[in-house]
């Protein structure tokens, strides 16, 4: 079976998250999930669904990709306008949540992820009727199920998933080893023989503010520990993800100006926080980036073998030309950029150098 997955980086299709799927190779061993939360890339985008995102999958260089149109999202009134007309027009009915997932040609890229309804609408059978709409299309499928309906969900799998499946156990931010509650999950995940298991979390609370950083500390409310192998054989999963190196938003519109970075250590497995002395975005070129360049978590990584900074991670190559003056630093949301190919790179090269592995259990 072609089935070479570690670890599965979830990004959520917007600019800059579709910078990094359309730059980065991810090698073998990484398969991106995206999340399509909306009809088009951007609001002027005159092109057609399927044609966009057609493009992206076929740009990202991944074995395979994992595509989920997520039922878990709410639809808030500070929720992105095309965001809630997507979701009401198309996730929130199952046929056409299917129809737009089988409108993406390249099916042997593309695992499509299947979720219950039954948090969202109440209807039961939905992982069922998805399979039979989708299974024949596609080599491969994906239950992503949810910790608030996870035995509603896993009564469904367990009849339907095969040793070429995947199941994506979301836990949201719990954190995976140190929750009691978690531990009816595990026994029932100890009990499914067949399919890949991946835990997915969102490592950063979303609690975390910028302005709330303290410089050059280590962050509290960030826990990474879901990508160390021991707790990935303890939890009795074969793999992980995560977010990227950000935090898990709630997709609303906007934000104000407020300089500061998340930066990951990949040495000691913990973020690092940077921010700014005043609200200007020329904090990024004149305090964050020399801040970073100069941190301890920087010289662990240079001194680190093989190096998990230089020229060849992209995110800290970012971070040297805007120091050089060769490239613009005065982006809030291209930091977010850095901060997600400076991750990905780092798990890569874990990877690479058999830190982190498929666990077998």
């Amino acid at each position: 079976m072609d089935n070479n997955i570690v670890y599965m980086p979830t990004l959520r299709l917007r600019q800059q998250e579709i910078l990094v799927l359309n730059s980065f190779d991810f090698g073998n061993n990484i398969y991106p999930l995206i999340e399509v939360v909306k009809e088009k890339d951007r609001k002027s985008n005159a092109r057609p669904y399927e044609e966009i995102y057609n493009g992206i999958i076929n740009n990202i260089r991944s074995n395979h990709v994992f595509v989920d149109l997520p039922t878990y999202l709410e639809y808030s009134g500070s929720v992105n306008k095309e965001i809630v007309e997507f979701g009401f027009k198309v996730i929130n009915n199952l046929e056409t949540r299917c129809e737009y997932i089988l409108k993406l040609e390249n099916k042997d890229k593309i695992i499509p992820v299947i979720s219950s309804y039954v948090q969202k609408t109440g209807e039961v059978d939905t992982i069922r009727r998805q399979y039979d709409l989708l299974h024949s299309s596609f080599n491969k499928i994906a239950y992503r199920v949810f910790i608030h309906s996870f035995s509603h969900d896993m009564d469904e799998v367990e009849n339907l998933i095969t040793d070429n499946d995947y199941l994506i156990l979301d836990i949201d931010k719990l954190s995976p080893f140190r929750t009691p509650q978690l531990r009816p999950f595990i026994e029932r995940l100890a009990r499914l023989a067949r399919g890949t298991k991946i835990l997915l979390r969102s490592a950063l609370s979303p609690d975390i503010e910028n302005v709330k950083l303290s410089n050059d500390e280590v962050i509290i409310d960030a826990d990474n520990s879901h990508i160390d192998i021991e707790n990935l054989r303890v939890f009795g999963v074969n793999c992980c993800g995560d977010y990227a190196g950000i935090k898990k938003d709630k997709m609303t519109a906007g934000g104000t100006i407020s300089p500061g970075f998340i930066y990951y250590d990949a040495v000691q497995n913990q973020y690092y926080g940077y921010k700014a002395d005043i609200k200007d975005l020329n904090q990024f070129r004149d305090k964050i980036v020399p801040d970073i360049i100069n941190s301890q978590a920087t010289h662990r990584m240079l001194e680190a073998n093989p190096p998990y900074v230089g020229d060849n991670n992209p995110g800290y190559k970012t971070i040297l030309d805007i120091m050089a003056g060769t490239e613009s630093g005065k982006s809030q949301a291209k930091f977010k950029k850095i901060a997600m190919d400076h991750y990905i790179y780092c798990i890569k090269t874990k990877i690479d150098i058999g830190e982190l592995t498929q666990v077998n259990i």
